[in-house]
């Protein structure tokens, strides 16, 4: 099958499931191409849209959707819509806008040929809305890959650390993805001054870049060695002590990423704390003074820090790429 899936435009080195699902379709033999759709993207996506000759099209929310479907209609062509994330996360625009997308998503998720959600919550509104067509296919994570990563990647990642100034035999608390306010960024740059023993590692990109990037230079246990390839980052991940994930989310990516590496992960409560005790990852308020208690306890008590790195490994073990992939490929040939 030849296949076009339409996305927000994201960095060149953040990691989002399609990219994986791609690698894996890719494997068996289809053409996949995955196209930015956001802002001046949107030209791009559209001609190659009309000019392809795709069996396929999938659409990604939020603007991946919403550009698929008028292209799917005008060259019937089916579509599959694919929600990553709900709705709720552009919560934050003027009431009448917000409201706009989300009957404009609804409208377009019952009409697709396909309806893949991430999260339970989103899967569960579709059934209740009659979504029929709706399949639940959660995140996963390459475990082996992170679980056991290849000496070269520990080796260059160790590299760009010590060039950052960053040493590998102290303790590390890690993030890792978008540079983004709703990801509680700057909590986890000022707990920095709260917990002085530890090194701040940060490795992405996005519109907070450039206030990690001036904390770095003026704190000495903040690091931003800059943005790298995603397969990489088993390498970084396997010299990290701790990994952050402050998404609001059912199932952030990172989190199975985290867990696959075996660091234990703190977390906000809210969504996660639906479906993860605390026995499992290390629930704080985003807060510094708050954080940096918690990551003491996890560098004072061995036996606790191991048994969240072993819950950890327990959540990325649950599904796989391969799993998820047959899931699409059974979609996109059906449709």
């Amino acid at each position: 099958m030849k296949l076009l899936w339409l996305r927000p435009s994201k960095g060149d080195n953040i990691s989002v499931r399609r990219e994986r699902i791609a690698e894996e379709l890719r494997e068996r033999g289809h053409k996949v191409d995955i196209r930015d759709a956001s802002g001046l993207d949107a030209l791009g996506a559209v001609r190659q849209a009309l000019t392809g000759d795709y069996d396929v099209i999938a659409g990604n929310v939020r603007i991946g959707l919403y550009l698929g479907y008028p292209v799917s209609r005008l060259l019937r062509t089916p579509l599959l819509g694919d929600v990553s994330d709900p709705i709720s996360d552009i919560d934050n625009y003027p009431a009448p806008l917000f409201r706009f997308f989300e009957w404009y998503e609804w409208f377009v998720l019952k009409r697709a040929e396909a309806a893949v959600f991430v999260y339970e919550s989103t899967y569960q509104e579709a059934l209740g809305r009659g979504i029929d067509h709706a399949v639940k296919l959660p995140n996963a994570v390459n475990y082996e890959l992170f679980a056991e990563p290849q000496q070269e990647t520990i080796e260059t990642a160790r590299e760009a650390l010590q060039g950052d100034g960053v040493d590998p035999d102290k303790p590390i608390a890690i993030y890792i993805g978008v540079f983004s306010r709703r990801y509680c960024i700057d909590a986890i740059l000022e707990t920095a001054k709260h917990a002085p023993e530890w090194q701040f590692v940060f490795l992405g990109e996005g519109e907070l870049e450039e206030r990690v990037q001036q904390t770095a230079h003026e704190r000495e246990n903040v690091f931003f060695p800059g943005a790298f390839p995603y397969r990489l980052m088993p390498g970084f991940l396997s010299l990290a002590d701790v990994g952050f994930c402050f998404k609001d989310a059912e199932q952030p990516l990172k989190l199975k990423e985290y867990g696959a590496a075996g660091i234990p992960t703190i977390v906000r409560p809210g969504e996660l704390s639906r479906f993860y005790d605390e026995d499992q990852l290390v629930f704080v308020d985003p807060e510094p003074a708050a954080i940096a208690e918690r990551l003491a306890e996890l560098r004072e008590d061995e036996e606790l820090y191991d048994s969240y790195a072993e819950a950890g490994r327990a959540i990325a073990s649950e599904w796989s790429w391969e799993t998820i992939a047959d899931g699409y490929e059974e979609l996109f040939r059906g449709i």
